[in-house]
């Protein structure tokens, strides 16, 4: 199974790269991928795709990767997205950095926006400083950042990542209503996210290297 690295350029590519990873977080379900793909119909499909592509175009720190086996007509067996920062990309923190426009209007997207401050939040708190993917990085001496699943934990410890804390994704909420309790059933929360950490050029001594919000928090920042 020769598998091939490719980087994307073009729109057109982006149908394939969609179609994979939503069957990729099919099974297991992934449920931080279902916040924003909410509607699994066709039309869901083109607006997420739609919504990928421009935001790959208006991004300059986004770079698409996609991997694809010759051996079953080029089909993509993989993608990932990494944003290449050599400067701080959240200097300031956000209450509210991200609507949720893809969800209904009203108390379902009031649902998805508490979930994705949290999810988005949290970048700014420990994220907060230039960092990219792993080749890159270490050409540039700099860290890289990634939340990760249960799943995928494991898979980028082997890369040299060390986890480095967990995100609550939470919904409770007093009083209720019966709409935000199906939605909180039907997307199974609270959903948990690790975050992930791998240190400039891969050097991590354990007992001796610092989480780098540990750092700033000695550094007064």
């Amino acid at each position: 199974m020769p598998l091939q690295l490719h980087r994307v350029s073009s729109d057109g590519e982006f149908n394939e790269i969609v179609q994979c990873i939503c069957e990729s977080y099919a099974t297991p379900v992934n449920r931080v991928w279902r916040l924003f793909r909410h509607d699994p119909s066709l039309a869901g499909f083109i607006e997420l795709r739609d919504r990928l592509i421009r935001e790959f175009r208006g991004d300059p720190t986004a770079c698409w990767l996609k991997i694809f086996d010759t051996d079953i007509g080029d089909k993509v067996v993989g993608a990932a997205l990494w944003n290449t920062y050599t400067e701080n990309p959240y200097p300031t923190y956000k209450d509210h950095p991200m609507e949720a426009y893809w969800w209904p209007e009203g108390e379902p997207r009031e649902f998805a926006n508490h979930l994705l401050d949290q999810f988005i939040g949290d970048r700014y708190k420990k994220m907060a400083r230039p960092h990219m993917c792993v080749k890159e990085a270490d050409r540039l001496n700099l860290e890289t950042f990634i939340e990760a699943t249960d799943l995928g934990k494991l898979t980028y410890e082997a890369c040299g990542f060390v986890y480095a804390g967990t995100n609550y994704l939470e919904t409770a909420k007093r009083n209720a209503s019966p709409e935000w309790k199906a939605l909180e059933r039907d997307m199974q929360t609270p959903i948990h996210m690790y975050r992930m950490w791998r240190p400039a050029g891969g050097r991590w001594v354990e007992g001796r290297t610092q989480l780098p919000w540990e750092k700033d928090k000695e550094d007064g920042k």
